[in-house]
Order: C-alpha cells, then sequence, then structure tokens
C-alpha cells in the first residue's frame, strides 16, 4: 500500500464519518479511484459507524438530562418537524428496522440515531439496528460498483 492508498483510505474513513456523506457514497468512489474494494468498504463502513455510535450514545445521554430538567415542568414535549416528524411516522408505522434500512438513503445514519435515541429507543438498539443495516447497504453499494466496474470495463 503506498500513499497514495493510506491517504484514500483516509479520505473513504472521512467520508464514511461525515454526516450526510454515507459509507454507500465514499465506498464507490474509493473503489472506482483504485482503492482496493475490501479495504475502501471497510474503511467507509468504520468511519460511518464510528459517527453512529458517538451520535446515539450522544443522543442517549442528552434526552436523559432534558427529560431531568424538564421531568416537573412540563408533561409534553414539543411539536417535531421536518425529518424528525418523518423518522418518528416511519418507527411508529414500520419500527425501528424499517427506520434503521431507510436512514443511509434519506435522512443519513447519524440523524437516524440520534431520532432513534430521542424517541426513547436505547442508543445500544438504535447502534446495532442501523449498524446492520449501514452494512448491508456498504455491502450492496460495493457489490454494485465492482459489476458496473466490470461491465463497463473500468480498470
Amino acid at each position: 500500500m503506498d500513499l497514495g492508498d493510506v491517504l484514500l483510505t483516509g479520505g473513504v474513513f472521512l467520508g464514511g464519518a461525515a454526516p450526510w456523506l454515507e459509507a454507500v457514497v465514499v465506498i464507490p468512489a474509493g473503489i472506482v479511484a483504485g482503492l482496493n474494494p475490501f479495504v475502501a468498504t471497510l474503511a467507509g463502513i468504520a468511519g460511518n459507524l464510528l459517527t453512529v455510535a458517538i451520535a446515539a450514545w450522544s443522543g442517549e445521554r442528552i434526552r436523559d438530562w432534558w427529560r431531568a430538567r424538564r421531568g416537573s415542568r412540563r408533561g409534553h414535549d414539543a411539536p417535531k418537524g421536518g425529518r424528525s416528524a418523518r423518522a418518528e411516522r416511519i418507527v411508529r408505522r414500520w419500527g425501528l428496522p424499517m427506520l434503521a434500512l431507510l436512514g443511509p438513503l434519506g435522512l443519513g445514519t447519524q440523524v437516524t440515531a440520534v431520532v432513534a435515541v430521542g424517541m426513547g429507543i436505547t442508543s445500544r438498539a438504535s447502534f446495532a439496528w442501523i449498524g446492520a443495516a449501514t452494512v448491508l447497504w456498504s455491502l450492496v453499494a460495493a457489490v454494485a460498483t465492482l459489476t458496473g466496474v466490470s461491465i463497463v470495463g473500468i480498470g
């Protein structure tokens, strides 16, 4: 592995860790740029899962603090809008597994983790489901990229 591959691997890791720039986007980019598909997939997944774990754990701590702070002052939560409301509708109707599967495609995995723990789901369960969906989508993206690269004849 030369310096270019190390820098490319670091870029895929950081891209996977960046909110709204998911592993399913940076893994194909790394593969097309010439990085080993296994290394690209591993780096993208690792970066993404690191920030999902941080988001879920931090979100749970903030939720617990907020509930303790507001516990006696109000009996209801503030109204939600936008992405949070959409995610909450998905969880109510289809459950956490569906939210986790749709997270990398629409909301972003980090936002999905924060929304899930904000709704009362534990950080451990949120990370497990969202992490599994991230790995699944990342593998689909890698296989689709390798298939497309072989069909087109790049590389």
